[in-house]
């Protein structure tokens, strides 16, 4: 049985890409925070696929040490992890001047040296093997300056240069380790903007918003086709292939009108 790891499993994207590879017969294991959500999700996934195997650990991954508790953890279990998948962030929303520098070095390490460690830490056990995938969850916020988004989006775009220049690296290793970048819109239906206090901010109902279950699928069709940089969902992409040929002062005019608080909002 081949196993996939996902951070932040048990909710969001995670939740919709744990049911891709159940259905597939992958072992489940899952690293989130909220040990009541570990538990229903959990449940609630054997409801549907009654012969899936999950294992599920309550941590805290902004924590500095957390990702090689992690790999202990998978390590002592005996647990080879065939795929990795980086999917556990946070936002925050707000000049970045006034936000609470705590929250936002928190983000940092979650986003950032999280994503580093635990990518570095399972490289190393699948360029033994010379077998393994690892997603990193990035952001269409990479792309370009995000204003009241300023340091999610630059941790996000962290992780898409990085995963991108690694697969790099691999090839000129001649490594069969696969390392994809998933740069998902603004997605509408996850606790990420209520957890970043953007409920009202229009991008989550805007221009080019997306699903997590839409993004589920578009990792799922490309893990199984071959494609390593992936924009979701659909809408998004077309954006990204105008992105090119929009000015920069336009691209900034359509970001901060994207991620202004609804009329109405608060």
């Amino acid at each position: 049985m081949k196993t996939v790891l996902i951070t932040g499993g048990s909710s969001g994207i995670g939740l919709e890409m744990s049911r891709h590879f159940a259905r597939a017969g992958y072992r489940l294991i899952w690293v989130s925070k909220p040990p009541e959500e570990l538990a229903a999700a959990k449940a609630r996934l054997i409801t549907e696929f009654r012969s899936v195997a999950i294992d599920t650990l309550s941590k805290d991954l902004s924590l500095l040490q957390a990702a090689r508790e992690v790999y202990d953890w998978t390590v002592e279990n005996g647990w080879q992890i065939d795929v990795l998948i980086n999917n556990a962030g946070f936002g925050s929303y707000g000049f970045c001047n006034e936000i609470d520098s705590k929250k936002e070095l928190d983000m940092i390490h979650l986003n950032i040296v999280n994503v580093y460690q635990l990518t570095r830490l399972f490289l190393s056990d699948m360029m033994k093997r010379n077998d393994g995938t690892i997603i990193n969850i990035s952001s269409n916020s990479s792309f370009q300056p995000v204003p009241r988004m300023n340091t999610y989006a630059s941790t996000k775009a962290f992780v898409t240069h990085f995963s991108r220049g690694l697969r790099e690296e691999l090839k000129l290793q001649g490594s069969n380790v696969r390392i994809m970048t998933i740069c998902p819109a603004a997605i509408q239906d996850t606790a990420f903007k209520v957890t970043g206090k953007m409920e009202q901010v229009k991008t989550f109902n805007g221009l080019a918003f997306t699903t997590a279950k839409e993004v589920a699928s578009d990792v799922w069709k490309n893990f199984n086709g071959g494609k390593d940089f992936v924009v979701t969902g659909a809408k998004m992409r077309l954006f990204y292939l105008l992105h090119g040929l929009v000015p920069y002062r336009l691209q900034q005019f359509l970001v901060q009108k994207e991620t202004e608080i609804e009329k109405g909002g608060k």
